[in-house]
């Protein structure tokens, strides 16, 4: 079940955070279990949203988005803080069905585009799979100097 996160899971999804970001290309920096609980609840709160995925009713993944306007446009767009699947249930129709929350939702808030990114360095040519699936298309690239 694809459900808008509530507080309440705010610990579940710091905990699955913390997994996804242990095994991301952004390891070697520090994860402040404060903060992402902070920004999560922001985005519950309204300033973006949640959405988890339940099985058997345990948490086992989640997307966190907001909308915005680009510096040049008022035309709003979407994008993702996080998309995030327990390991154990990456091959399933959980993502798809994740990713169509979200979609809808940012249709709903009134985004014209949706951005999603790929920078975790984890399933990179699997997730960019999927989102090309699901009707997106290649937009950029992205480069890091550390």
């Amino acid at each position: 079940m694809i459900r808008p996160a509530n507080t309440g899971d705010v610990p579940r999804i710091v905990e699955l955070g913390r997994l996804l970001h242990a095994a991301s290309s952004y390891a070697t920096q520090g994860f402040d279990e404060d903060k992402v609980a902070d920004t999560m609840r922001a985005l519950i709160g309204g300033s973006g949203v949640v959405f988890v995925a339940e099985i058997d009713g345990g948490i086992v993944g989640g997307i966190a988005g907001a909308v915005t306007e680009p510096w040049f446009s008022r035309e709003k767009i979407a994008f993702d803080y996080s998309f995030f699947i327990d390991p154990a249930r990456r091959h399933g129709v959980t993502a798809v069905r994740l990713l169509k929350a979200f979609f809808d939702w940012a249709r709903r808030m009134g985004a014209e585009r949706i951005h999603m990114g790929i920078t975790t360095g984890v399933n990179v040519e699997e997730t960019a799979r999927l989102y090309r699936a699901m009707g997106m298309k290649d937009a950029g690239a992205l480069f890091e100097l550390a």
